[in-house]
């Protein structure tokens, strides 16, 4: 394999290319992570996700808040109801303004909300004798507290958390997807190039032979058919080159997109050095257990399905809220009588609701529901075989194309002395056509499924990584958790 890929080099170099040009399967998928649209629309997503969850994270502090109403006014018709239980259309004129200002913090362990507030209003009344009125609250302390309820502030939280852990390896699983598409496209350029001097070269080799088929069949050493049989070869060596040269700029644009820069052809070059690694397939499985999106993605499942379940078992039983407030408020006509000597106001209560009779519906929604939940977690169990199967199965493959890669490549080494001893021995007219382009299709061949196996490799090198979220090579686990 190194003999191949030094030959590659020397080629790179007799074209012209200087070392700066060359660009390396890392370098190709760092700048498709940095500058390409699918790793901007990748980090863009992530940044969404987390913003999301600050917004959650800032909701569980005390929250300030303003409100009120700016002056307004009214003028109507009223109707009037009289002591004695008659009544009167009477014009009313009147304008009205208020402000709050109220501190809140929800509680988290309970699921209540806690508020402190202080505010005033204003009423003015311009029918028959103009006044004023105004009402303070210095002070308003108001708890409401769920009782015998699903907490799902507390839940919510809980999902937030989860989706949040989920959002941050999704960008990592996406980013390794990125690395295995540049890859394929890599390889697929590589590949292409690598088959177009092939090409190039098999059409000048098939010239020469054609040139020596017509000098001895000139002379009568071989059959017409022979040397139709050379020119049909030089034909078709023609049109592969003119096939792969289109192959060529169709794998420059599709890796082009993927990278944010323009390429050609002659700058790629794989990687030299395979990492000297053996996973061991039951590690495999534990990594990818421990770091996967999906298995967060399993859990919200089931905890919705929690969810689902509790609600539907505290809908049969007593169900209550409770009010608790204590203040000071004050009115008068000035706004210094509205603040002086302020009174007491309280308020204690509680709402209840006790189901008596649904008629079976309150206990089917819960056996629907507990159906649900068992449902969702034999299948989160069943997701998770498969995923061990699939992890186990791509760890094997990756260490079979390992060692395909050590045979493939000697049988090109192989296929292409072959190849060298076929030719020479038929410019001295001791092998005939037939043979030699037996062994330079099996040259081409050979050429092919190395490369194809190369690419192979490195895409199930890139996958396994994807798979797991775990660097073998380093002994690093690619998910890192932070605040967020």
């Amino acid at each position: 394999m190194n003999k191949k890929l030094l030959f590659f080099f020397l080629v790179l170099l007799s074209s012209g290319l200087s070392a700066q040009s060359s660009l390396s399967l890392q370098e190709a998928i760092r700048l498709g992570m940095e500058s390409s649209p699918i790793g901007k629309q990748i980090r863009a997503s992530y940044e969404s996700n987390r913003w999301q969850y600050r917004a959650a994270r800032a909701s569980r502090l005390p929250q300030l808040s303003l409100s009120g109403s700016a002056p307004g006014y009214t003028r109507r018709i009223n109707q009037v109801f009289q002591p004695d239980g008659s009544f009167v259309f009477a014009p009313i004129q009147q304008a009205f303004s208020s402000g709050n200002l109220s501190l809140s913090q929800n509680i988290l362990a309970t699921g209540g909300t806690l508020s402190v507030g202080s505010g005033v209003s204003r009423g003015d009344i311009f029918s028959g004798v103009n006044s004023t009125f105004y009402q303070s609250n210095p002070l308003a302390i108001n708890l409401s507290q769920p009782l015998v309820r699903f907490n799902s502030m507390k839940w919510q939280w809980k999902q937030n958390q989860l989706q949040m852990n989920m959002a941050t390896r999704q960008q990592i699983e996406n980013l390794e997807d990125l690395s295995i598409t540049i890859t394929q496209r890599y390889f697929d350029l590589y590949t292409a190039n690598l088959q177009l001097k092939n090409a190039e070269l098999n059409q000048a080799i098939n010239d020469t032979i054609y040139k020596i088929a017509k000098g001895r069949y000139g002379v009568g050493k071989i059959a017409e058919n022979e040397l139709l049989q050379v020119e049909l070869s030089y034909t078709n060596a023609r049109n592969e080159v003119e096939k792969q040269k289109l192959n060529i700029v169709l794998a420059e644009r599709q890796l082009e997109l993927l990278i944010g820069r323009p390429i050609k052809s002659s700058d790629v070059s794989p990687p030299i050095e395979i990492p000297k690694i053996d996973p061991e397939p039951q590690l495999a499985v534990s990594e990818a257990k421990n770091n996967r999106s999906d298995l967060i993605g399993w859990q919200m499942n089931e905890n919705q399905a929690q969810r689902a379940f509790r609600e539907a078992q505290l809908s049969r039983r007593l169900s209550a809220d409770m009010n608790i407030s204590y203040g000071l408020n004050q009115t008068g006509n000035t706004f210094d009588a509205a603040t002086k000597n302020p009174l007491e106001s309280q308020f204690a209560g509680i709402n209840f609701t006790i189901p008596i009779a649904s008629m079976g519906a309150n206990r089917a929604l819960q056996k629907s529901a507990q159906y649900n939940l068992e449902a969702q977690r034999e299948q989160n169990q069943n997701n998770i075989n498969n995923l061990e199967q699939e992890v186990y199965a791509s760890t094997l493959q990756f260490l079979q194309l390992k060692s395909s890669l050590k045979i493939s490549s000697k049988a090109d080494t192989i296929a292409q002395k072959r190849y060298e001893v076929a030719r020479n021995r038929y410019r001295i007219g001791t092998v005939d056509i037939t043979n030699l382009l037996i062994a330079q299709n099996e040259k081409d061949q050979a050429l092919i499924t190395y490369v194809s196996t190369l690419r192979d490799f490195w895409v199930a090198y890139f996958r396994l990584r994807r798979l797991t979220l775990y660097d073998f090579e380093n002994k690093v686990r690619l998910v890192t958790e932070s605040s967020y």
